[in-house]
């Protein structure tokens, strides 16, 4: 039989759940603006009912508090950390690129195609005034000019290559504090959450770590049915391997020191190329000693071992550039130097090169850009140029040859120990550095492109996530108007009660007194 208080106690029960939904939405407006924070709501049912005898059916006795939970999409939350990873990677990608573009510094008139121009200008005026000392002493310098440039874009080249280096330190290490956290959260948030307990705003805080790291690298967050409880553990994947599992961490791990790719594949060239032998760079593996497919890895950290280690394919690094450059250099000091070895100085001098490592004309060193000078011989003494193919004064044939090298093409190839080879351009001098600036401007332009395709992608998932679990004050007004009104019925259904109950205690039986 139903008790005298029952209408007492349901009433009681919607007051109390109006009043939790009334702090629940204060809470929600507090952090209406906090960055990472899910909408939370209260969920409710109706409390079990009372049967009736006689088989009249069934009376309720008011709301039973459920939990506080979030109001979150899981689908959205992975395909924002998707676009979030590729995100990081073209950003980065299109840095890097617009780094190399300035490297080049075209259209410029201190570009490498200018200062090459002014180069053989210097030589056509020589041709017209073989015997003029000053004509003589201007091709010099703008040879010295140009070897220079040389050497800059190189030094330039290697400089990226260690500050890329630099930054994919900082963000393992990021990567790293960002797992650690998040082991830790979890950890917390099981301890919480094995009372039964939500722990929603913890969950906010893991969540927001998650997405950084995910433009961090390539994640995969898998949720583990925890044994004998009713809780489940996060885990995180990066190649199949738990960066994050629970409560434990497998970092990653900086091994210093290291050869660089291009200084590796430089040592089974023929003849050896020493490209970037002079810097050193960190590879990555677990720090279990396992290995880390560096290659495959997206993110800011996979744009950053890219643009450092890529030699060649699809996404060119600064290596293809480092390569190219001293290439190139290397053949054109080639080409150069085998027309003014058959020329003669005006002492008859013979067999002397133009170009020289680093300036040296008896050296038998390769020449490359990092390197190359002009003839240290030739520029204390420049009436050793051999400007004609004989001694006399007025004699211009050689330089002549030397002018029409810039119509004859030169072949960038790469021989190797086992036999194979790898043609990377072939052209006249000004067409492959067209060829080679072209590459660095379309490979700008398309890493810009993704870059902006991509900002406007994961903006766009970002907004619907955030459509759903973000706090709108216009619906949490109109919900603390509905929940007051009821909060109001309720304490007013108590007073009801209450007089009910008043009259029964107070009134009945005392008919007459």
């Amino acid at each position: 039989m139903r008790s005298t208080f029952t209408g007492l106690s349901i009433a009681q029960s919607g007051l109390f759940a109006s009043q939790r939904s009334l702090d629940i939405i204060g809470h929600n407006i507090s952090n209406a603006n906090t960055k990472g924070y899910t909408r939370q709501r209260l969920d409710q049912a109706a409390a079990n009912p009372m049967s009736l005898p006689g088989g009249k059916g069934q009376m309720g006795l008011g709301t039973e508090m459920l939990k506080i939970s979030q109001v979150r999409d899981e689908l959205l939350d992975i395909q924002y950390r998707a676009q979030n990873t590729e995100l990081g990677f073209w950003e980065e990608r299109y840095n890097s690129l617009s780094r190399v573009e300035t490297v080049f510094n075209e259209p410029n008139d201190n570009g490498i195609r200018k200062v090459m121009d002014k180069f053989y200008t210097s030589l056509h005026d020589l041709s017209k005034d073989p015997s003029n000392p000053t004509a003589r002493a201007v091709a010099l310098q703008n040879g010295v000019s140009l070897a220079q440039t040389f050497n800059d874009m190189n030094t330039q080249f290697e400089k990226m290559v260690m500050d890329l280096d630099t930054e994919v330190v900082a963000t393992v290490r990021e990567i790293n504090t960002y797992a650690e956290q998040i082991a830790m959260l979890n950890d917390e948030i099981y301890r919480v959450e094995l009372s039964g307990n939500k722990a929603n705003d913890l969950r906010d805080k893991r969540n927001l770590l998650v997405d950084d790291l995910s433009k961090l690298i390539d994640i995969q967050v898998v949720e583990v049915q925890d044994e004998n409880t009713p809780y489940v553990k996060m885990n995180i994947l990066v190649q199949g391997t738990p960066l994050v599992s629970h409560k434990e961490n497998t970092f990653i791990k900086l091994n210093g020191g290291q050869l660089h790719d291009l200084t590796q594949d430089g040592k089974d060239a023929v003849p050896p190329r020493d490209n970037l032998s002079t810097l050193t760079v960190h590879n990555l593996t677990w720090d279990t000693g396992a290995p880390i497919n560096q290659e495959a890895l997206r993110g800011v950290l996979g744009g950053q071992l890219a643009q450092r280690d890529n030699i060649d394919g699809d996404v060119k690094g600064v290596p293809y550039y480092v390569r190219m450059i001293n290439e190139f250099a290397s053949e054109f000091a080639k080409a150069f130097n085998d027309v003014h070895k058959s020329g003669q100085g005006l002492q008859g001098e013979t067999d002397r090169p133009l170009f020289a490592a680093n300036g040296d004309g008896s050296s038998t060193e390769e020449i490359n850009a990092k390197n190359i000078r002009i003839n240290q011989d030739l520029i204390r003494e420049p009436g050793k140029l051999a400007v004609g193919t004989t001694s006399a004064v007025d004699d211009n044939k050689n330089i002549l040859k030397m002018i029409e090298l810039r119509e004859k093409p030169i072949t960038l190839k790469i021989s190797y120990t086992d036999g194979t080879s790898k043609e990377m351009s072939i052209g006249k001098p000004d067409d492959v550095l067209k060829s080679l600036i072209g590459v660095v401007g379309v490979d700008a332009q398309q890493a810009f492109r993704v870059n902006e395709n991509q900002i406007t992608i994961t903006e766009s998932i970002d907004t619907y996530r955030m459509s759903v679990s973000g706090v709108h004050l216009d619906e949490e007004m109109a919900n603390m108007i509905k929940y007051q009104h009821a909060y109001n019925a309720s304490a007013r259904m108590i007073t009801t009660v209450d007089e009910m109950i008043d009259v029964i205690i107070n009134r009945m039986g005392r008919v007459g007194l």
